[in-house]
């Protein structure tokens, strides 16, 4: 089942909500920004988010950031079965380098960097991998108040092997590239309450092994415009059009529309946030394929309790398609997720989050309706020892359920823990 359902929502194998508590570049899954149901638990930040205020290496006018760092987890279900469990202990070595170049005669800024994911499993190592990721952008800001952001990621992973939650059978694990090129525009405000930007993103994704042959192409066309009605709230209306090409003739290509409206709000009371809802729709070329379209709602909210307490909210619904799978087109999903996070001493920092999630495949042809339900809680500690240094000591544990006609269709629990000790300088 070739990515199952990936780039579905914000979610990371099944636990989207791990971006919140990245720290600098180690973090342990599953969405996002997961957005997958398969449970990969490692996931690297942006490395162009990385802090560089703290870079302490100067060479020119360049800054750079090494970082490194080494992860124990155990992982009790490291192929996502619903039975016969076996669990594993993985070292996971995390080498890569941030470089920032600011341009201040253009107005502009540059950066680049790296990062690889050494995974070296005891029990079972075969399934040991490396993951790559480069990730770079520029910047520039343009008289009249129009500014241009180019962004590319490219990315050299393995799939993990897991328990597909359509075909309820082992996948094992293979690899991919994918390369997510954006750029944005921000048009010029010649009207002082308005605002208007475009962009574009072109995404490659390519498979070896079980998935050769879906590898596709996705294109898409945003555009996004602002009244700002009171100081800090602004309504907003979105137009998206995207394109998904396959390089295969059994899976048909389609076109998606989507419009939204919505409110955007901004340290109002300590609150920034964003609602949108809309409608979408995804056609598709060749007949026999269901056709879908639906409403589709999202929330996103972030409250500054106090000084030291931050609390989050994420609520998502809407229908995502099930990749290259023409019996079962797309499927429903309803997203919750809660984030408390707070400063415990100077140098620690706690959080607990907890997530709920319900997906229904509508049946098709000889396959019946499967509803899931997964929820899950993760709750770490992180330890901030120097200025450059850092240790995290994090527990995750989600629970999946599964409504099904078919037996085959059943839950799994899992349980990773992980020790991480690093050094960004």
């Amino acid at each position: 089942m070739p990515k199952d359902l990936i780039n579905s929502v914000p979610f990371y194998k099944n636990a989207i909500f791990f971006h919140l508590f990245l720290f600098f570049f180690i973090v342990f899954f599953q969405q996002t920004h997961c957005h997958e149901a398969n449970a990969q638990y490692i996931m690297p930040v942006e490395l162009s988010q990385a802090d560089r205020t703290q870079s302490n290496l100067q060479l020119g006018p360049v800054r750079l950031h090494p970082m490194f760092a080494i992860s124990e987890i155990f992982d009790s279900n490291i192929f996502d079965l619903p039975n016969n469990e076996k669990s594993d202990l993985i070292t996971m070595y995390s080498p890569g380098i941030d470089l920032f170049l600011p341009i201040r005669g253009l107005k502009s800024k540059f950066n680049v960097g790296y990062l690889a994911n050494f995974l070296d499993y005891r029990k079972n190592p075969d399934q040991g991998h490396v993951n790559q990721y480069v990730d770079g952008s520029w910047e520039t800001a343009l008289p009249r108040g129009l500014s241009i952001r180019l962004h590319d990621r490219f990315e050299d992973t393995q799939t993990p092997p897991t328990y597909s939650l359509i075909y309820g059978s082992l996948v094992q694990r293979t690899r991919r590239r994918s390369n997510y090129f954006t750029t944005t525009v921000t048009l010029p405000n010649y009207f002082a309450r308005f605002g208007s930007e475009i962009s574009y993103s072109n995404n490659d994704h390519r498979y070896d092994g079980t998935y050769k042959g879906w590898d596709y192409n996705e294109q898409e066309i945003s555009t996004r415009l602002t009244y700002k009605l009171l100081t800090k709230l602004d309504t907003l209306t979105e137009f998206n059009y995207g394109m998904r090409d396959y390089n295969s003739d059994t899976v048909s290509d389609s076109t998606l529309y989507e419009a939204l409206a919505g409110l955007q709000w901004k340290e109002t009371a300590k609150t920034s946030g964003i609602l949108k809802i809309g409608y979408r729709v995804r056609h598709y070329e060749e007949e026999g394929y269901n056709q879908y379209n639906g409403v589709i709602f999202s929330l996103e909210s972030k409250t500054r309790l106090n000084t030291v307490t931050d609390f989050s909210v994420m609520l998502q619904k809407g229908q995502q398609e099930v990749i290259g799978m023409p019996e079962k087109s797309f499927y429903d999903i309803s997203s919750v997720y809660l984030t408390f996070r707070r400063k415990l001493t100077k140098k620690i920092e706690g959080s607990l989050s907890n997530y709920y999630q319900f997906i229904d495949i509508p049946a098709r042809e000889n396959t019946p309706d499967v509803k899931y339900f997964t929820w899950g809680v993760r709750t770490s500690l992180e330890y901030h020892i120097q200025k450059w240094l850092f240790a995290e000591l994090s527990y995750w544990f989600e629970n999946r359920n599964a409504e099904s006609d078919d037996p085959k269709y059943v839950g799994r629990d899992k349980n990773v823990i992980t020790f991480t000790i690093g050094a960004a300088f």
